[in-house]
């Protein structure tokens, strides 16, 4: 019984960081500006290399004269992609026994940019959901499914064939004391969930053998492999060779599709409530509805994402019939932003310009590292719980969750509990020196006249780009991170009570959404930054045997 009440709290407790349509774009962004995006001189090497200039941009993986993808998973086909058990990772390539091949879906085309579902006129091709980029999205987008009984309407993902999952268990990851974040720290907590590993701080990279992701980095790299490698013996005659080169092209499909994956969950490490290890579910339309978090809780997912779509929904240009390239955000959030922004007389929430490397606004360096869990966190490779403790040691640490997990206030964790926070980071008291007391802005506020929103400043510690040019900074390089009550509240430790406004969920966003968008890029470059060599021998001959 107390198993099932856990499985139960922790399932009903999780849920995913950024909505599906801010990983995607953050993922399409991280493409452009990657080794992969052609718009980069340096992609040309890789295209080259990995043999891409032989393929058709608009559908790379595309095969001739072979059946449309088909949903009975047990032959190669047009555009699938195959999905390996955790077994395969201990065998030399996919058989029958531990593979099944599966095909895009209405329900991830649904969630792409609006140029990526033909709602615009662009130059993408007559097939842009089969781009090299559109992989990647697809499988930061599918990262988020849950069980099918979690969608009340259809369109829905089709269900994993090795077993239905909510995928967001693991999604949760906190650096400082490497634990995974969830309710009662049940399941295997992002790193592990996304590295595919079972001790992923060890220094000694081993497959976990019980792990429920097969779309982890760990499979990534078996399908890249394979793509470049696959062949068997049938491929001596023609029938056998097409269909080797037919599951080579469905593995680099699911070799972009991990990678994507992937890229979701670091990108969740730019959640604050990600690598704190808040809980802060919704569903829609559902009994499990009672379960919800309250609305300040849910807060800072939900009103990002309407950024996104909102930002997105009417960006020029438009499609000729005149509807917005977005529907809107979640269906029982929406309202609630657009009731609160009309009753407010505020403006809608600001462009995305400063998050976009292909509008020149978001120029983060793209951080390198010699290991791929170090765009998670850089602590020490211990295995130990806690590790290296001081505050000094704590902010040099470089992943993105290490930069969001010691950078912001959470809802749940506003002044930061001892237990919870041992490392008094950002600092427990409103009252302490290294804050400075400021306005952020004059609101026009409907029957009470111009009122001044006042905020917290604090310099949030960055080891990569100390002195980066973020939104809204202080002389001293101090960012509104939080606000306060000002009729007499007050929290536990300081004088005045902590409060986030949008204004704060702005100022989060706007920081944290440049850098998931920079590391996504260096994860991206760091996978396929690879190459092998052919250097000959003494007597300069080269010979195949």
């Amino acid at each position: 019984m107390k198993l099932k009440l856990t499985v139960l709290l922790l399932c009903a407790t999780a849920a995913s960081a950024y909505e599906v349509e801010t990983h995607g774009l953050m993922t399409l962004e991280s493409f452009h500006v990657s080794i992969l995006g052609r718009a980069n001189l340096a992609s040309e090497a890789v295209y080259l290399r990995l043999g891409f200039d032989r393929l058709a941009e608009a559908a790379p993986f595309h095969q001739a004269a072979s059946p449309d993808c088909a949903d009975d998973g047990m032959i190669p086909t047009n555009e699938s992609y195959i999905d390996a058990d955790p077994s395969w990772l201990a065998s030399a390539a996919p058989d029958p026994t531990n593979r099944k091949f599966r095909c895009s879906k209405l329900y991830e085309f649904n969630s792409y940019p609006p140029r990526y579902r033909g709602l615009i006129t662009s130059n993408l091709g007559p097939t842009p959901v089969q781009r090299l980029e559109a992989w990647l999205m697809r499988g930061a987008i599918r990262e988020d499914d849950l069980k099918q009984q979690r969608y009340p309407t259809k369109p829905k993902p089709d269900i994993d064939p090795w077993g239905d999952k909510d995928r967001v268990i693991g999604h949760f990851y906190v650096p400082v004391s490497n634990l995974p974040g969830t309710p009662l720290n049940v399941g295997p907590g992002g790193l592990r969930w996304a590295m595919g590993e079972a001790q992923p701080l060890s220094a000694v990279s081993v497959p976990d053998p019980s792990r429920g992701n097969h779309f982890s980095y760990m499979d990534a790299r078996k399908n890249f492999f394979l793509a470049l490698t696959y062949k068997t013996p049938a491929a001596a005659s023609s029938a056998g060779s097409k269909l080797d080169s037919d599951v080579r092209q469905n593995l680099w499909g699911s070799t972009m599709l991990s990678v994507g994956h992937v890229l979701h969950i670091l990108q969740d490490q730019a959640s604050p409530q990600h690598a704190r290890g808040e809980a802060h579910n919704y569903v829609c339309r559902n009994l499990e509805s009672i379960f919800n978090q309250d609305v300040a809780t849910r807060t800072y997912e939900n009103f990002i994402n309407y950024r996104v779509t909102k930002s997105e929904q009417f960006r020029a240009p438009l499609p000729a019939d005149g509807r917005p390239n977005y529907t809107g955000t979640n269906s029982c959030e929406e309202k609630l932003w657009v009731k609160m922004f009309s009753i407010a007389g505020q403006d809608p929430p600001p462009e995305l310009n400063r998050w976009l490397p292909s509008l020149g606004g978001n120029t983060y360096p793209v951080p390198q590292f010699a290991v791929a869990r170090r765009f998670f966190t850089t602590r020490a490779d211990d295995g130990a719980n806690i590790g290296n403790t001081t505050p000094t040691v704590l902010n040099a640490r470089a992943g993105l969750g290490d930069y969001a997990n010691r950078g912001f206030y959470t809802e749940d964790n506003m002044e930061g509990g001892l237990l919870t926070y041992p490392f008094i980071s950002p600092p427990r008291s409103s009252a302490d020196l290294s804050f400075t007391d400021a306005t952020i802005r004059d609101q026009q506020v409907p029957g009470k006249g111009r009122v001044k929103i006042k905020a917290l400043y604090w310099r949030v510690p960055d080891a990569i780009a100390p002195n980066y040019a973020d939104p809204l900074l202080d002389a001293n390089g101090k960012a509104p991170i939080v606000s306060y009550g000002q009729w007499g509240f007050f929290g536990s430790l300081g004088v005045k009570r902590r409060i986030l406004t949008l204004d704060n969920y702005n100022q989060m966003a706007d920081m944290l959404a440049p850098r998931a968008i920079a590391y996504t890029t260096g994860m991206i470059n760091f996978f396929f930054r690879g190459k092998l060599t052919v250097d000959p021998i003494q007597q300069r001959v080269f010979a195949v045997m």
